[in-house]
């Protein structure tokens, strides 16, 4: 289960409907790091280097990482779409600025 791969929320009235998962392999346990997405609106705010914009399955999404959630691993079936490298270092930046302000 490679980090930056992209799943769908199996709950269908949340307000995140995709998730990217962003654990390390590295590190085994019954639930992943996951960072999800909402759909983007425009006009809507979005926090300056904490979320970000991307367009996954032709959409566009906010990186909500504010909101990084442990989503237990049974619930991760089959990827809907894999993070290209750039977006993945954007993810990287905006955890990093989570956790470290910078």
């Amino acid at each position: 289960m490679p980090p930056f791969d992209v799943y769908r929320n199996p709950n269908a009235r949340a307000s995140h409907a995709l998730w990217v998962d962003v654990q390390s392999d590295l590190v085994s346990t019954a639930t992943r790091w996951c960072v999800p997405l909402r759909t983007a609106v425009a006009g809507q705010p979005v926090m300056q280097r904490a979320q970000s914009t991307l367009t996954v399955l032709g959409q566009s999404w906010v990186l909500d990482t504010p909101n990084l959630l442990a989503v237990p691993r049974g619930l991760l079936r089959e990827p809907v779409a894999r993070l290209s490298e750039s977006e993945q270092a954007l993810v990287e930046s905006c955890i990093d600025f989570m956790l470290c302000g910078w």
